[in-house]
């Protein structure tokens, strides 16, 4: 018994002794450079969403826009209605979102230019810019 297990833990240091180190560990993940520098853009993010991923980029495209609109002096307003209904063992949460921009004689149109996804923390990022 005591050969068995020597001769397994033997071969186990000797695994452990074969592993590739001399490759540096890339991440496909990495955060991009425009989250924390998006220049004349601007980054929203948005975390796990109920209704799930769309909804989730969606959330962060919608709070990008407003965080570029209210530089440009455009006003967005965003309005959320939640019902949530409890009846015995099952709960359920439904919402509905609505958008009213006022704009004073000035028309902010945009587009996304990117969005990333973490997937460790499963957030989602936007970065939107204004159309010139």
């Amino acid at each position: 018994m005591y050969r068995t297990l020597f001769s397994g833990l033997l071969l186990l240091f000797i695994l452990s002794g074969c592993q590739d180190t001399t490759r540096p560990e890339t991440r496909l993940d990495a955060r991009p450079d425009w989250i924390d520098n998006p220049g004349e853009g601007a980054v929203a993010s948005a975390a796990t969403h109920a209704d799930g991923r769309h909804a989730q980029e969606e959330l962060a495209i919608s709070r990008a826009r407003t965080r570029l609109a209210a530089r440009y002096g455009v006003s967005l307003e965003n309005v959320l209605t939640m019902r949530e209904k409890a009846e015995n063992d099952s709960y359920t949460v439904r919402s509905e979102s609505h958008t009213r921009q006022v704009i004073s004689h000035r028309e902010l149109k945009t587009h996304v230019r990117a969005i990333w996804r973490d997937p460790v923390r499963d957030v989602i990022w936007a970065w939107v810019y204004p159309l010139e």
